[in-house]
């Protein structure tokens, strides 16, 4: 079958990288989304069986199908996903009002996230939480936070944990809020190990929390400063778990807590959250 793909001046490198296994007719106007029926019939292209036209536009072509003797049918949005729908040409039915990209999402999500767990498979990382890639050119991880863990029932916090790994999450942080104690921080743990496989991370600078979380088997501790550490260090170490370091209290800065953590054995991680604009 001989493809036609039709665009404009801006997109026809794109077009061109994209549209590998078809011909490339480029149309006297800038943007392929504003390319008529009237453009493409004086241009006259011959000897095709399908002729694709950008996925924007939302003119009728039927009257250009009968002069030119050929299916005229929506490509992509998007000129990227040109190659893709070529691919695909053979297992679907194209439309005059639905952009290909449209009929093949389902197909091109699928493709995507297969793609993304190749490439994760052989990224390199900084290091891994229980088998999960951290840092390195491995992708960006999702760390969801159950914000004042201890104040849900065992069941709440269990549905939570559900939703948030079911949407996606790759690491579950509990947050722990500044009245809670040590038994419950403990329990939280226990129920967020006891539902999911994803590593679980306690979320406080409180060093009794820090060490009731590391007791029950966190994975991961987020905060140690200047102060905590001076008194949960040793013990995050000997856990050999990593552990987000953050700037103070008072004027320590990031740097010198994490070559203290460091010092230390903790493998860390730093958080180098920005200043708001204007106020640093």
């Amino acid at each position: 079958m001989r493809v036609l793909a039709v665009t404009g001046r801006l997109a026809q490198d794109l077009v061109r990288a994209s549209a590998r296994g078809a011909d490339v007719l480029v149309l006297d106007v800038a943007v392929a989304a504003f390319i008529t029926p009237q453009m493409l019939a004086t241009a006259a292209p011959q000897g095709y069986d399908l002729i694709l036209v950008p996925g924007a536009i939302t003119a009728d072509f039927r009257e250009a199908e009968k002069a030119l003797g050929a299916k005229i049918r929506l490509g992509p949005k998007h000129a990227a996903d040109l190659g893709f729908v070529l691919h695909h040409l053979d297992e679907i039915e194209l439309s005059r009002t639905v952009p290909a990209c449209v009929l093949l999402e389902k197909r091109m999500r699928l493709g995507a996230l297969a793609l993304a767990d190749e490439l994760e498979k052989g990224a390199t990382a900084a290091m891994q939480i229980k088998g999960i890639k951290v840092g390195g050119i491995s992708r960006m991880k999702v760390l969801s936070e159950v914000a004042d863990a201890t104040r849900l029932e065992s069941e709440q916090l269990a549905e939570r944990i559900r939703y948030y790994e079911e949407q996606g999450a790759d690491m579950i942080d509990l947050g722990l809020p500044p009245d809670a104690c040590a038994v419950d921080a403990a329990q939280a743990v226990r129920v967020a190990k006891g539902v999911t496989k994803l590593p679980v991370s306690v979320d406080t600078v409180r060093s009794d929390l820090i060490l009731a979380g590391l007791n029950a088997g966190a994975d991961m501790i987020l905060s140690l400063n200047g102060q905590n550490l001076e008194v949960v260090g040793e013990a995050v170490a000997a856990a050999k778990i990593p552990a987000v370091v953050i700037p103070g209290p008072g004027e320590a800065s990031l740097e010198e807590n994490l070559r203290s953590a460091e010092a230390l054995g903790i493998q860390v991680i730093a958080d180098p959250v920005l200043d708001p604009p204007l106020q640093g």
